[in-house]
């Protein structure tokens, strides 16, 4: 049936909005969540190697101004060797150092802040200037091992994180347009199943009406053929129906008229060749009698005009009805016996 017709189509419709939406939020979802992890880890571990590569800045500042006598105490260099040895535990534990390349320059690093922590202590321990001067010199040399080391690492973070970051602006880009093109394509196929759910409508109820049309014209032998398995398909056969029994019980009304017809043309034919002999008689006896004679040629022009009614009769094709005085009807001879019918005869 139509409502069941609807309802699948709009149930459908719903349906795939739903699915659509809920797959759209599902990936997005996951590009926020790689989006959360980009942030959390990969900028975070350029932010930790960039805090090591000042913590290194200010180790080497420190050992310049011990080189040069300007400073005595070592608290701030054993508290930066302390910093840096933290800062490289953190960033080792990135997923970022995992891959082999990077993991040798890591590997490298922290051998080599292992040996700058000896020389640092022994920096701190030692009373000999000459022997502290020497360890100062070799703990700026690793310093600087470790500064080419640590470069090495922070440009493959940030290369890293660049490429995460890249990989991920184009999935969301991508994503967009995706759900942007589904979503059209959800909307236009959902024009065109409401433009068929209307047409389904609309054009029935367009014969409808036109039939009802011709209905109140009487032209009871229209028909309605919908082509559709439904309401308006039961509605149009109980309009061919009515139009069926209307059509029927015109007919019985027109051949009753005619059968009418036919006993009144017998009988007045009868007493009209009467009269007519009678007029012939009294204008053979009336001489030239000129007001006799226009009497007679009137009460012979109505017999004709009653003959003619009566010839009428039997012509009938349909019942037209047409006032006569205020809520009276009489029968329409001229349109009663048209072929083309009242439609036709409205159109004129």
């Amino acid at each position: 049936m139509l409502r069941h017709k609807l309802l699948l189509i709009l149930f459908s419709l719903t349906a795939l909005l739903m699915v659509l939406a809920v797959a759209a939020l599902w990936s997005l979802q996951r590009v926020f969540v790689d989006l959360d992890h980009l942030h959390n880890r990969a900028s975070v571990a350029v932010n930790q190697v960039n805090e090591l590569s000042t913590t290194l800045s200010g180790i080497e500042v420190e050992l310049y101004a011990l080189q040069t006598g300007r400073q005595h105490h070592l608290d701030g260099l054993i508290d930066a060797v302390e910093s840096m040895r933290r800062l490289s535990d953190l960033i080792g534990s990135h997923y970022v150092l995992d891959e082999m390349e990077i993991r040798r320059d890591y590997e490298d690093l922290v051998s080599r802040i292992d040996g700058f922590e000896s020389r640092v202590g022994i920096l701190a321990t030692s009373q000999d200037r000459e022997l502290a001067r020497h360890h100062n010199l070799a703990a700026l040399d690793a310093a600087s091992q470790m500064r080419k080391s640590l470069l090495r690492i922070a440009r493959h973070v940030q290369g890293h994180a660049q490429a995460e970051q890249s990989k991920l602006t184009g999935r969301f880009r991508w994503l967009v347009v995706s759900i942007a093109i589904g979503f059209l394509l959800v909307i236009n196929g959902s024009i065109l199943l409401m433009l068929r759910a209307a047409g389904m409508v609309l054009r029935p109820v367009a014969r409808l009406v036109h039939a009802s049309r011709e209905l109140a014209q009487e032209n009871f032998a229209h028909r309605v053929t919908v082509g559709q398995q439904d309401e308006f398909d039961e509605l149009a056969r109980a309009y061919n129906n009515l139009a069926e029994k209307l059509q029927e019980n015109e007919l019985r009304r027109v051949q009753a008229l005619q059968q009418m017809a036919l006993t009144l043309n017998h009988e007045l034919n009868n007493a009209i060749a009467t009269i007519e002999l009678q007029l012939t008689l009294l204008r053979r006896r009336s001489g030239s009698d000129v007001a006799l004679e226009k009497n007679l040629g009137q009460i012979h022009d109505n017999l004709q005009r009653m003959a003619q009614v009566i010839r009428s009769l039997k012509q009938l094709r349909r019942v037209v009805l047409t006032d006569y005085t205020d809520g009276v009807k009489m029968l329409d001879l001229r349109e009663s016996i048209r072929e083309d019918g009242p439609a036709a005869a409205a159109g004129s």
